[in-house]
């Protein structure tokens, strides 16, 4: 059995050099554990690990709890002293059932804390140095509600305990006594203490010993003998002959043989009466009486022996197979729960990104309505360009005045002659000239002395 003691505080390697180094402090950190682990024996598959520890690095004490799940190794843990904030973690690395403390231990378990703020400092602050401060501050926090959801999590799973009362224990930050502790499920009993009283007996019945010895050396000495076992020669020791003539000892003052006395020479012995006696490793290890000595009763035993030895041996193997495939499925348990709760995660910031691009869909959406129908507006407001030729006309030609007079001339068609005919107050219409054709020509006359006159 590995023995592994953790007695100091749990922090990183290189804060293990600077108490070593600096304060001649002792510490503990992963790479201690895992150089442990790695020089166990390969035949000792077991691990007893004493905790006399107040806690110390997260990421230090998580990796030393992995390193002992993760070392296919049988583990049993003892508070020896105090198991304060990661110890119990690693605490929790052994099952329930081999989780023992002595009865005048304590345990504390608390929410994790920072030793202090990763805050920068500066003899001003201005806002946006304030705000960096307080971005930093929400990480921060967020790091540490992660880092108390972990550690509650693992608490729950391997206590049995539920949730809200540890949370509260965690939010009381006190010691508790191993009842309790054995309460909440994180240690199976409390170890009885070796008293003193039992020293003391053992002492004095070694001057007990002391004493007979001496009277009975004295007795050996009166009979011509030099030890004890040469009474036991004399007195204990049977000779027993075999139906062949062989002869083996038997160590009993009276009585028949037994199985279990000791014996020797190793052998089988049948006796006259038909009784076979099998000595082995200097024992008696089987008295066959001679009513059930037919050989297919020794061969029925035998063969019963050996069945019960593949069973064994096939539980053994079948143990040994479930042991293993147990870490593999806490391991792969454990792996799907950090699965579970990243995919989780990234739901929830899916569902946040589908938020914001239905409330950016619906602002567009409102956007196209909005340009189709100043589209709208635009196409019923645009003028043709046979619209725009007209209105160019009318306004070179004199405006919306000069059109009333257009609209307001009377045509002197006649339809016997087709000749037109001359008004009276009217200018002089040239030949084959209509009444309209004689508005716009004297229009562009008078236009034309305008531009001549402006010269």
């Amino acid at each position: 059995m590995a023995k592994l003691c953790i007695y100091n505080e749990i922090v990183d390697e290189e804060t293990k050099v600077m108490y070593r180094d600096w304060f001649g402090m002792d510490s503990v950190c992963y790479k201690d554990i895992h150089d442990f682990i790695s020089n166990i024996d390969e035949g000792d598959n077991t691990i007893e690990l004493k905790l006399h520890c107040p806690g110390g690095d997260c990421i230090e004490g998580w990796a030393i709890y992995d390193a002992l799940r993760q070392s296919g190794k049988e583990i049993s843990a003892t508070i020896e002293g105090q198991c304060s904030s990661m110890a119990t973690i690693i605490l929790l690395a052994a099952p329930k059932e081999r989780r023992f403390a002595f009865a005048n231990a304590k345990m504390c378990i608390h929410n994790p804390s920072l030793a202090w703020l990763d805050l920068c400092t500066m003899e001003r602050l201005t806002a946006d140095e304030l705000e960096k401060m307080k971005g930093k501050l929400d990480a921060q926090q967020l790091s540490l509600m992660e880092e108390q959801n972990k550690i509650l999590d693992l608490y729950v799973e391997r206590t049995g305990t539920d949730r809200e009362t540890l949370q509260n224990l965690m939010n009381e930050d006190k010691f508790v006594d191993m009842e309790k502790a054995k309460e909440l499920g994180f240690i199976s009993d409390t170890l009885a203490p070796n008293t003193a009283t039992k020293t003391t007996k053992s002492n004095k019945n070694m001057e007990e010993t002391k004493v007979k010895k001496n009277l009975l050396d004295k007795a050996l000495r009166m009979l011509g003998l030099s030890k004890i076992e040469d009474v036991e020669s004399a007195i204990l020791n049977q000779k027993i002959t075999a139906a062949d003539g062989s002869e083996f000892t038997v160590e009993r003052e009276d009585g028949d043989p037994q199985v279990g006395d000791k014996a020797y020479p190793n052998g089988t012995y049948t006796l006259d009466d038909g009784t076979v006696i099998v000595v082995a490793d200097e024992k008696i290890e089987s008295i066959t009486p001679a009513d059930n000595n037919d050989d297919d009763d020794v061969n029925a035993l035998k063969q019963q022996v050996a069945d019960l030895t593949s069973q064994v041996e096939t539980l053994t193997a079948e143990n040994t197979a479930l042991k293993e495939e147990k870490s593999n499925l806490e391991s792969e348990k454990s792996s799907l729960e950090q699965q579970v709760q990243s995919l989780t995660t990234d739901k929830e910031n899916l569902t946040a990104a589908v938020g914001t691009l239905t409330s950016e869909k619906q602002a567009l959406v409102t956007d196209k309505a909005n340009l189709e129908a100043e589209k709208q507006t635009l196409t019923e407001n645009q003028k043709s360009e046979e619209e725009k030729a007209i209105i160019a006309t009318v306004t070179k030609a004199g405006g919306k005045a000069w059109l009333d007079n257009v609209c307001k001339m009377q045509s002197t068609f006649h339809p016997g002659n087709r000749t037109f005919v001359e008004s009276k107050g009217q200018g002089k219409r040239q030949e084959g000239e209509t009444r309209t054709q004689q508005m716009l020509r004297e229009e562009r006359e008078r236009q034309e002395a305008k531009r001549n006159a402006r010269k």
